[in-house]
């Protein structure tokens, strides 16, 4: 069944990573197309050399990154063909071309409303939990994840938690928010600092605990003074160049 993929099994990685580029293999040749459900776990370790175990944790893993979903009581699927995000502006990394930008897959992990303060708390003008908190994992052309953390002030964005979170996955935040609120960011401030990532970080991109990386945080209103967003990106060491604008793109 899997025979022909198991040479893309690579002996340095742990097993559960070895199964999943096996696993990723298969699907990036077609040999299971988008829609298509993939054997069960039990089929998957009798036909390769992993344990259940190490099949559970490769398909988790391929779960987390969107490349398969499972539906309860009828059995894991490999996920539509993903759209790049449109136009996006804190995430441009530059192609080996040296003129066109990567494209980026984001995965939303979590949304909800938070109590915690921060950096974003004053700029957002939080008082208890109104402040929304939603965290994606940005694949930046399956080469490398940025982790994400985009927060909205609950009493203006109230809207933002009732939309379905697949609705968002993919989806440009700044369009949304200017084309069903009416606030069109046109100012941002960034600033960025190196520092070690924290766990929930490392955990996300599957990085050893404490690397060090960069973190990008932005600050966006519409005009002047109305403040639309914050969000935090933790980017880790790559190769590509990071464009780093506070003039949104031409489409």
């Amino acid at each position: 069944m899997l025979a022909q993929f198991l040479a893309h099994s690579k002996p340095g990685l742990p097993k559960y990573a070895q199964l999943r580029e096996v696993l990723l293999a298969a699907i990036e040749s077609g040999h299971w197309k988008p829609g298509a459900r993939l054997p069960t776990e039990q089929a998957l370790a009798h036909h390769t050399p992993f344990s259940l175990g190490t099949v559970q944790r490769a398909l988790r893993a391929l779960v987390d990154e969107g490349i398969v979903v499972r539906q309860q009581g009828s059995g894991t699927y490999v996920a539509e063909s993903r759209k790049a995000m449109d136009a996006p502006w804190h995430c441009r990394f530059i192609a080996d071309d040296g003129k066109s930008f990567l494209p980026i897959y984001p995965k939303v992990v979590m949304r909800k409303r938070i109590r915690e303060r921060g950096s974003w708390s004053e700029y957002l003008d939080q008082h208890g939990d109104n402040v929304i908190r939603i965290d994606r994992v940005i694949s930046i052309n399956d080469e490398f994840s940025v982790y994400s953390r985009f927060y909205l002030n609950a009493d203006r964005f109230r809207g933002i938690m009732e939309k379905p979170l697949a609705d968002l996955d993919g989806a440009n935040f700044k369009a949304i928010l200017s084309r069903e609120f009416g606030l069109p960011v046109t100012h941002v401030a960034q600033t960025m600092i190196s520092l070690r990532f924290p766990d929930f970080v490392c955990r996300a991109l599957k990085l050893r605990k404490a690397v060090a990386g960069t973190l990008l945080e932005i600050a966006a209103s519409a005009g002047r003074d109305r403040h639309v967003y914050y969000q935090e990106l933790y980017i880790p060491t790559n190769r590509h160049r990071l464009v780093v604008s506070d003039i949104y793109p031409e489409r």
